[in-house]
């Protein structure tokens, strides 16, 4: 079906068309010529009202059909019958000659070219800002102005005869005129220097994910001094709302919606991503309408290079500036197994990432004895330690470093004992005279000192309140060392980030681990914002209290029994809170159901478990109407969950039995996986 656009189109020749039919049909007299001007013009006026109303365009082919036909009637209206007729004899010379001036003239006095307003109505208007649709249009232009010269010429040597008025042109317009604009957009875009794709191993899997991770190829250089913030509004699986703020060289990523955009994209998820794998042409996309945009254009065609930074080898130095050394100083008695080294991992890659160099020191495969507050380090051998053993190296590695990194997990609501004697023995750093800055006296630092400094911790704590006390020493350590405090990663119920039952929810977590790393190298320190996500528990507190509790009875109970205790549970609601845990919310997609859980044996009880809008919660008690009900001993349940037994096999050997929707039942693997 013909839209208004295409009918316009083709009725803007009509005006023209019905002028040569009535001026050159029969004998074509001058009362011919003059009655087909004023049909025509009448026609023309007509068009130009029309296309006005209704798409609130015109364009330069309408006018100049107009243009042409007004002179055409004042030529044989006002003049002599002799001159008269020299517009009669050569109006196809003159149409085409016209036409040329309408191709050239425009973009030489700073008008939009020739096509621009007929390319409008074929693309939509978020199009038409870009620089890349200007220069197509102007392109094209030049080719019919060309085109239209050679139209006049042949005319003008043919004298008029059909072939070279009509039949040449034309052939002009159809082999080369319209091929070339419909083929040369797609040829000038696709040689258009692109972005390269990420990497596809280390590339997110959803349109969210890779916006959340935006900032870690973000290219301050590049950016300057550019504030702005851009908003994504994606559609389908894997989508939302997000925005990225970009100030004072740096970025962030936010989910929301932002206040005021300055430049908005809506997109449905799955074009975003196939853009981002390289699959489909960015600039292409949007000139055909796959994406849509609101705001600042030049923004977005700035995207491909204000996130895409120069890889790490480049940036080594950079206006005379070294590779930044950082070196984190490994606090933990568990050494390389805790949770701690799991946290310090996902930071050093985004510091690398960022062009770094990283070294960790693991203080349990250290020889370091407590400080003997002999002072020979002040007196006897300034800014040596009288104790001969692996602190000496460790000093110098300090010296060298140009952030020094203190992980140590939450031990009594403070540092470890590893971790605090390795700092009673940098004393041979500092000098033991006193100075005083404002109220406070400090001793100053023996050798240069223009390190920053870094504190990650964890606890078993449910949130970050009883980080307080350690944090406390850090700042007063700030301030009597001058060694500037940069950031601060407190990550709370530590022991969750070894379970594998919450990976999904951990993987804000880990973004935001390696992003706080890439901060540190790119910005000098670590946004509040990547400090806030990583604070943030990842399930509730109060839930986390209650699953450690009864983790530590089932352990106690089954240490009792004599049990083997690795991550075997022995408590049946702690069983069904892992399940809670599990909790696939993909699979369920738009299920509603209650499952109760009847539970006999050793832990009796009744509880039952609600999966409604994606979200499941665990009840105690007895639900009124449940969708699918288990019967079950409480050991019997707790050995499915173990894998100790097959819970096919005990349903069919009778162990358990099921009364509701079955199908539910067999979906279970997948809700709790």
């Amino acid at each position: 079906m013909i839209n208004t656009k295409t009918l316009l189109f083709i009725t803007s020749f009509l005006p023209v068309a019905t002028f040569k039919i009535i001026a050159r049909t029969g004998d074509a007299t001058l009362m011919q010529a003059k009655v087909a001007v004023v049909v025509g013009l009448t026609l023309a006026i007509i068009q130009l009202a029309i296309s006005r109303k209704t798409t609130k365009h015109t364009t330069y082919l309408e006018w100049a059909f107009l243009g042409f036909l007004t002179a055409g009637t004042a030529w044989v209206y006002l003049l002599p019958a002799s001159v008269a007729d020299m517009f009669v004899a050569n109006s196809t010379t003159i149409l085409y000659f016209v036409l040329f001036l309408t191709t050239l003239l425009p973009q030489l006095f700073g008008y939009d070219p020739f096509t621009y307003a007929i390319a409008k109505q074929w693309q939509p208007e978020t199009v038409w800002k870009t620089p890349q649709f200007k220069i197509i249009n102007l392109h094209i232009t030049y080719v019919f102005c060309i085109i239209m010269l050679a139209a006049c010429l042949s005319s003008f040597v043919g004298q008029g005869k059909p072939l070279f008025a009509i039949v040449i042109p034309f052939i002009l317009i159809l082999a080369i005129g319209i091929p070339f604009s419909r083929l040369y957009p797609f040829y000038y875009i696709k040689n258009q220097p692109q972005t390269p794709p990420a990497n596809l191993e280390d590339l997110p899997k959803t349109a969210r994910e890779l916006v959340m991770k935006m900032p870690l190829r973000f290219n301050r250089a590049v950016a300057g001094d550019l504030r702005a913030v851009i908003q994504f509004r994606f559609s389908g699986d894997g989508g939302g709302n997000l925005f990225l703020t970009i100030s004072e060289q740096k970025c962030s990523a936010q989910e929301g919606d932002a206040p005021s955009p300055n430049l908005s994209i809506i997109a449905p998820a799955d074009i975003w991503m196939k853009i981002a794998k390289g699959e489909i042409n960015r600039q292409q996309a949007f000139m055909n309408g796959l994406y849509n945009v609101e705001g600042d254009m030049e923004l977005l065609l700035r995207m491909g290079e204000i996130f895409s930074p120069q890889p790490a080898d480049k940036r080594v130095e950079k206006k005379g500036l070294q590779e930044m050394k950082i070196l984190a100083i490994q606090g933990s008695p568990r050494g390389r197994q805790g949770n701690t080294e799991i946290i310090l991992h996902d930071f050093f890659k985004g510091a690398q990432k960022a062009g770094a160099q990283v070294e960790t020191i693991y203080l349990n495969e250290k020889k370091i004895r407590p400080c003997l507050g002999c002072y020979a380090c002040w007196t006897k051998t300034p800014g040596v330690c009288a104790i001969d053993d692996d602190m000496t190296g460790l000093l110098q590695k300090v010296r060298e470093c140009d952030v020094i990194v203190y992980a140590t997990p939450l031990y009594n609501y403070n540092m470890t004992a590893l971790m605090k004697a390795f700092q009673e023995r940098m004393l041979p750093l500092t000098d033991p005279h006193l100075i005083k800055e404002g109220d406070f006296y400090r001793h100053p630092p023996r050798y240069e000192n223009n390190r920053k400094m870094v504190l990650i911790s964890n606890c078993g704590f449910p949130d970050t309140q009883y980080f307080e006390g350690l944090r406390q020493v850090f700042r007063h350590l700030e301030k009597s060392s001058k060694t500037i405090l940069v950031g601060e990663i407190l990550v709370p119920a530590g022991e969750l980030l070894r379970q594998q039952v919450f990976r999904e929810q951990r993987k804000a977590l880990h973004d935001a681990l390696e992003q706080a790393g890439v901060e540190l190298v790119r910005d000098g320190r670590i946004s509040s914002s990547t400090e806030a996500i990583v604070r943030d528990p990842i399930i509730q507190p109060a839930d986390i209290a209650e699953m450690a509790n009864l983790w530590w009875d089932s352990y106690l109970s089954g240490k009792a029994e004599g049990l083997a205790q690795n991550s075997t549970v022995y408590d049946i609601k702690l069983v069904l809170k892992g399940m809670i845990a599990r909790f696939n919310a993909k699979a369920a997609e738009s299920l509603h159901a209650v499952i109760q859980f009847t539970v006999t044996g050793k832990q009796p009880g009744n509880w039952f478990v609600t999966i409604d809008e994606g979200k499941c919660t665990l009840t105690e008690g007895e639900h009124k109407e449940p969708t699918l009900t288990i019967k079950t001993p409480s050991e019997i349940w707790v050995a499915i969950a173990n894998k100790e037994i097959d819970s096919q096999k005990a349903f069919m050997e009778g162990k358990y039995s099921v009364e509701g929707d079955m199908v539910l039942m067999m979906k279970m693997k997948n809700l709790f996986a």
